[in-house]
């Protein structure tokens, strides 16, 4: 495995932008989703609604469009497959818990403002979901890092 030095990242980082740049606008989209579907249950449909379950709800829905846009436009596999499906399942649940767990703790926790709670996630989340799926739900090869 290669050295992190900073000639090594920006060798990757020049691979793969085409791919990062149509994830991120993937992510903007979807981001602007999320917070249009989480007021608009929040401050309409389900007002007194617990904000994490309301928010937890929108972000199920927005990663199964995210899953199919990824799928189609970011990583270009044209097939659904029972193994990359699977894979994002497994990645989507890991980060969906990832997200209601912060969106908790900086919303009901620490009284953050919802709209930058959902924004900051999202940052983080993007991360974690852009490595993952690049390099275990749509590689070729998906566990071929893990080996030795």
């Amino acid at each position: 495995m290669a050295a992190l030095t900073p000639a090594f990242l920006f060798s990757v980082l020049r691979h793969e932008w085409r791919r990062l740049s149509r994830f991120l606008v993937i992510g903007i989209s979807s981001l602007g989703l999320v917070i249009g579907l989480y007021k608009l249950i929040s401050l309409v449909l389900w007002k007194n609604g617990p904000p994490t379950v309301q928010y937890t709800f929108v972000v199920i829905i927005v990663t199964w469009l995210n899953y199919e846009a990824n799928r189609w436009f970011t990583f270009e596999v044209r097939e659904r497959s029972a193994g990359n499906a699977g894979r994002f399942a497994t990645i989507a649940i890991i980060a969906t818990g990832l997200n209601g767990t912060l969106f908790w703790l900086g919303h009901e926790v620490l009284r953050i403002p919802d709209t930058l709670v959902i924004i900051l996630n999202t940052a983080l989340i993007a991360f974690f979901t852009f490595t993952s799926h690049r390099f275990i739900t749509f590689h070729e090869r998906p566990w071929r890092f893990f080996e030795r």
